[in-house]
């Protein structure tokens, strides 16, 4: 059984100022802890309406898949050691476990929201960051098993067949999010928009200067600050979603060792690799951040592979050569790099 933590890149969205014609309006706040931007023409919605129901819809998300509300669905199932219980689910949770459970299959297992006990054990996610001993990770590893989780759709409920099993939606939650404000933007009206979340992003239309929308991508570089980070690319973006994983810039040291927060759901142990960030093209946005996640474990090869065989997917790969220098690797379809 294997899969991964999402850590996702910043992109920067490059919009026009105040001053452009015509002009753009953006709603900004606070969700999933990290930061939203959506960015609409101007007088496209009523701004103070729309950042209400878009904070309420973003709310309701967390209520369901946040693992840090204690009170949250995700949360009282984790909880729960009773293997009998039927716990009834939401429609955000079961669209969500759906779509998991499709990528989960689609990769083998390398995408597996059942890492939770991985997560929890290593203390990604607090401050407390753990050893775990070579005992530690085997019994952790027979926890890490997705099909523990037993849904009936028709019925709307969930049942535990191991007590321990814990569920971590992080690797697809924020993409979710991002998929769930653009179908409101669209219900109600708006064709041409941005959205993004702590980096995820799903676009529609075009920019209001009769340009593609653009996307920044982070030179992958530890040693430098996220806001002094020089961009390594600037990709246009059309009809579709990306999301951008990588390990270079979440990680911790302890005791001389390096932990990335990309666990291999297989070994149980963070991954390291000359893959140092993936950005993943696809047409919404959970889609795109759950396979981001999955790339960071499986390596160039093999995601590449993947990649070609799915025409509902693109990819650009950065890894490093063995001089040192980076090295870019585009899938067929990947729209070229926009000059800088």
């Amino acid at each position: 059984m294997r899969h991964v933590l999402l850590f996702t890149l910043s992109l920067f969205l490059f919009s026009c100022s105040q001053q452009t014609n015509p002009p753009i309006s953006q709603l900004t706040g606070r969700t999933m802890g990290t930061t939203y931007q959506v960015s609409i023409p101007f007088e496209a919605l009523d701004l103070a309406l729309a950042k209400q129901e878009i904070d309420q819809l973003l709310f309701d998300l967390n209520q369901s898949v946040s693992t840090y509300i204690d009170t949250s669905l995700i949360s009282t199932i984790n909880a729960s050691s009773d293997t009998l219980a039927l716990h009834s689910l939401d429609d955000t949770f079961l669209a969500i476990y759906k779509a998991s459970e499709q990528i989960y299959h689609a990769t083998e297992g390398i995408f597996n929201p059942a890492i939770g006990p991985l997560v929890e054990a290593y203390g990604f996610g607090s401050e407390e960051h753990q050893d775990v001993s070579p005992m530690q990770l085997d019994s952790l590893l027979a926890l890490v098993n997705f099909e523990s989780f037993v849904v009936d759709e028709e019925q709307k409920s969930l049942r535990k067949t191991t007590p321990g099993a814990r569920l971590d939606f992080s690797a697809i939650a924020k993409g979710y999010g991002v998929d769930v404000v653009g179908t409101y933007l669209e219900t109600n009206g708006v064709t041409n928009y941005f959205v993004e979340i702590g980096g995820e992003v799903r676009t529609r239309g075009q920019h209001p200067e009769n340009r593609p929308w653009k996307l920044g991508i982070d030179v992958p570089d530890e040693n430098t600050a996220p806001s002094e980070r020089p961009l390594q690319a600037i990709i246009p973006m059309g009809d579709n979603a990306s999301a951008t994983s990588g390990n270079y810039r979440n990680f911790y040291v302890k005791d001389g060792k390096k932990y990335v927060h990309t666990i291999n759901p297989d070994t149980g142990l963070p991954e390291i690799s000359t893959l140092l960030s993936v950005t993943v093209l696809a047409d919404d946005c959970a889609t795109a951040d759950a396979y981001a996640t999955a790339f960071m474990v499986m390596g160039l090869e093999i995601a590449k592979e993947l990649v070609d065989a799915n025409n509902e997917l693109e990819a650009y790969f950065i890894s490093v050569g063995e001089n040192g220098k980076f090295e870019e690797t585009f899938t067929e379809g990947f729209p070229e790099k926009l000059e800088m």
